[in-house]
């Protein structure tokens, strides 16, 4: 039967499609993150608002899923309604999110390092001050809730001050066990050239999630990149200690993630790199790639060495292929959030050795950008960037308020926004503007290859990959309805 008072419906704002083929397209919702098949017919009913050619069953499924919504809603208030449920979860069961900078000292002499002479401050997070930290995300109890506490163990280079690190970690498994804090979980950010059995042990005994690594490329690009103060190269030293990691750590709930800092001058040799960890049996790391930006210090003409925004549609989908083609994890999907890092989060902070706060890791060390002080009490002292930080709201941005992808992007990077606008409460795009189509494609490829064809698949993906996952299709038949077909997907 066709929709009747369909009047009352509209297509949301939020659809974007891509083409598979003249026939078959892909529908990808990013306020509701479903992604569904459509046709033609389909598409261009919701393209002119054409939705009386749907029948009732699929009006149903498409309010179901947000594909389309009622005239009189603004998904903008929607959205406004979501973030505003996040943040009273987060209020009503607090959640204390603390970046330490254990030393603004680092072992190795990068050139592209946005901390610049940051590195020349001085001084550990001692144990009195570890302390004095912990004594802050103590205070964040909400009267008999007691906050759950996520430390990321951060520099310069962290494990510098592995006993600060290691203080840390027996300090917080006490307050544990002693009522103090609900839980707590922590990372780590390292070069990884310190990592020892010390390192290892502590991963097994207390709640160490995380820990990215970065590599910048074979050997020969790698030991001319991240190289140590005295001109020596690191890449046989970070391969045995992520061997190290894998072999001795028994953490089930850990996780070891490898980054790839790539660029104009190192992205084809990037799969020598992956041969050479597939060969020493690490093809089952899940792969990141960092983009060196165009403000690292050392040069003055960066646009021709660094990726661009309007570079990454070429470039990165190669760079995937290369890794998921070896067996390698990589997420390409965008998926919706409600805020962007520890920039927008109410209880987010980043401390270095001064007890100084910041608002975010690039920021830090930068004192226009100090945010306030952690007091020897334990008490916060703001100064007046607090709260114009933690008010940053990209539901307020004209530019993001008209944008598809606000759902997925969340205003991006505060750091990224000084960059662009000369101040972090703007929009500062992410890499999901320039590639949300490439990745979503790469992602439905490797999870519904049947709705390709195998000489696309071999070309994208490099291989082909197996599964034949249902998919929420919207259908026009012969006999002028609509029929669903599959699961939808919510991921």
């Amino acid at each position: 039967m066709r929709g009747k008072n369909t009047s009352q419906y509209k297509p949301s704002f939020y659809n974007l499609v891509i083409s598979l083929n003249e026939e078959k397209f892909i529908l990808f919702n990013t306020l509701r993150n479903v992604v569904a098949k459509i046709d033609r017919e389909t598409k261009e009913a919701l393209e002119t608002c054409s939705l009386e050619r749907l029948d009732n069953e699929i009006i149903t499924r498409m309010k179901e899923t947000g594909v389309i919504v009622s005239k009189n809603l603004n998904e903008l208030d929607y959205l406004k309604y979501l973030r505003m449920l996040h943040l009273m979860h987060i209020g009503s069961s607090p959640r204390v999110g603390v970046t330490l900078v254990m030393t603004y000292a680092c072992n190795l002499a990068c050139p592209y390092c946005y901390e610049g002479n940051k590195k020349a401050k001085g001084g550990l997070l001692t144990s009195k001050k570890i302390e004095t930290i912990l004594a802050f995300t103590k205070n964040h109890a909400q009267g008999d809730k007691k906050p759950l506490v996520h430390i990321s163990f951060y520099g310069g280079e962290p494990l510098l001050n592995w006993k600060g690190c290691k203080y840390t970690l027996e300090r917080l498994e006490e307050m544990k066990d002693n009522g103090e804090i609900q839980d707590y979980s922590t990372g780590f950010v390292t070069n990884g050239v310190l990592i020892n059995e010390d390192v290892t042990n502590a991963i097994n005994e207390y709640n160490v999630y995380s820990m990215q690594i970065t590599l910048d490329g074979p050997r020969d690009v790698h030991d001319k990149r991240r190289v140590k103060v005295n001109g020596e190269g690191t890449f046989d030293e970070i391969i045995e200690n992520i061997k190290l990691l894998k072999n001795e750590v028994n953490n089930e709930k850990f996780h070891l993630g490898l980054r790839i800092n790539v660029d104009k001058t190192n992205y084809k040799r990037i799969p020598e790199l992956l041969d050479f960890l597939k060969s020493e049996g690490l093809n089952d790391l899940l792969i990141s790639y960092g983009i060196v930006r165009s403000n690292i210090p050392y040069c003055s003409d960066c646009d021709a060495l660094v990726f661009l925004g309007r570079d990454l549609p070429e470039y990165l989908p190669f760079l995937w292929k290369e890794a998921y083609k070896r067996g390698f994890k990589i997420n390409t999907r965008p998926n919706i959030k409600v805020g962007y890092c520890v920039y927008d989060r109410p209880f987010g902070y980043v401390i270095d050795p001064e007890l100084k706060v910041y608002p975010c890791w690039e920021m830090v060390g930068d004192d226009k950008y100090c945010m306030g002080r952690i007091k020897e009490n334990g008490k916060f002292e703001p100064e007046p960037l607090y709260y114009t930080a933690k008010a940053r709201n990209p539901l307020d941005f004209e530019e993001c308020k008209n944008c598809k992808l606000l759902p997925i992007c969340m205003g991006g990077c505060a750091a990224e926004s000084i960059r662009r606008n000369g101040y972090p409460n703007g929009p500062g795009c992410d890499i999901n503007k320039y590639i949300w189509k490439e990745g979503l494609k790469f992602y439905l490829m490797k999870r519904y290859p049947h709705l390709f064809k195998d000489e696309e698949l071999k070309e994208t993906l490099g291989m082909l990959p197996r599964g034949n996952n249902d998919i929420l299709e919207f259908k026009l038949q012969k006999s002028g309805g609509y029929k669903w077909l599959g699961k939808y997907l919510r991921a």
